[in-house]
């Protein structure tokens, strides 16, 4: 009986403090100026960002009817929404803005004035997208397929939906059902581009060793854009190890495409090869780096393991 007692007190008290809301600035705001004011102030970008309602973008010859006609039949007709997408109890806002395009930016809240833009649309040339938020952490992300290049088989665009959560720093596709793979090994190659993108190679085994050879346009931001170049080795951090190994399993990486590919030209391209359950091997081709709201974090943390680790040549 005083067993079951405790298990009680103790789901009561996690349910009170996960529960638990915490007043900050962005729970103040009340028109699409101050939520302008706010996120500008966040990225101090070159042209200011415009907040407006999904109904109110235009296009060069006039309204847009298509994302009218989506965004009312969603109800989404407001041009920011808030909502808990970590859970930790401080407001977290959604706002639409035109910033040279159609553009979501996520304001997350930490607390005591820590706030971080995240933008959710990661493709150009996408007129409209439609986010509607479910059960105030889960956000269910409308958008029009895309054509492959290079496929022979032609459909038409079509009004998909994929469900994202905020996991591992950033925005991902939600599963409900993660699998647990031995991850063996992991390698990472990316590409040039026709521009100033960093080439370079990163593998680790199943021990945490580390090898990474940059070959160009890896600069070090924070150490007064050095430029690194040539071949290092180190033990990876436990903690950025797990992070990756955690998060590949949770987007299920064997079940994802062999290539993915942006509708334009001139991007990066990476593959990353990942050897699992005594040998399997899973590769996938990447131009763009965004197949996928998961494979854009995963890339994202072996990018940042060039400068947050203890590289020896």
């Amino acid at each position: 009986m005083k067993k079951l007692f405790f298990i009680l007190l103790t789901i009561l008290i996690h349910q009170k403090y996960f529960s638990q809301k915490f007043p900050s600035n962005v729970d103040s705001l009340k028109t699409e100026k101050e939520v302008e004011n706010l996120i500008n102030s966040i990225i101090k970008a070159h042209e200011p960002i415009k907040i407006k309602k999904i109904a109110d973008f235009q296009e060069e010859d006039g309204p847009n009817n298509f994302c009218k006609r989506i965004a009312d039949s969603l109800e989404i007709n407001q041009s920011f929404y808030t909502a808990d997408f970590d859970l930790n109890g401080y407001t977290d806002l959604m706002a639409f803005g035109d910033h040279y395009d159609f553009s979501i930016f996520i304001v997350m809240n930490y607390g005591k004035n820590s706030l971080k833009v995240n933008r959710l649309t990661r493709r150009s040339f996408q007129n409209c997208t439609f986010p509607k938020i479910k059960n105030d952490s889960i956000i269910q992300y409308y958008y029009m397929s895309e054509p492959d290049l290079d496929s022979d088989n032609k459909q038409k665009p079509k009004l998909m939906k994929k469900d994202l959560i905020f996991k591992f720093g950033d925005f991902i596709e939600y599963n409900e059902n993660p699998n647990s793979y031995s991850i063996e090994k992991i390698e990472y190659q990316t590409g040039s581009c026709f521009g100033t993108c960093p080439k370079f190679y990163i593998s680790i085994d199943k021990n945490r060793n580390g090898l990474f050879k940059a070959e160009y346009y890896n600069i070090n931001d924070a150490k007064s854009n050095q430029e690194i170049v040539g071949t290092f080795k180190t033990l990876i951090t436990k903690t950025n190890y797990d992070e990756i190994i955690h998060l590949l399993n949770y987007i299920d990486f064997p079940k994802l495409q062999d290539r993915y590919s942006v509708n334009w030209t001139d991007d990066h391209s990476s593959t990353l090869k990942i050897t699992y359950n005594n040998g399997k091997i899973k590769e996938i081709k990447d131009y763009g780096l965004i197949g996928t709201y998961g494979l854009d974090r995963v890339y994202s943390l072996l990018f940042d393991l060039r400068f947050n680790q203890d590289w020896k040549k």
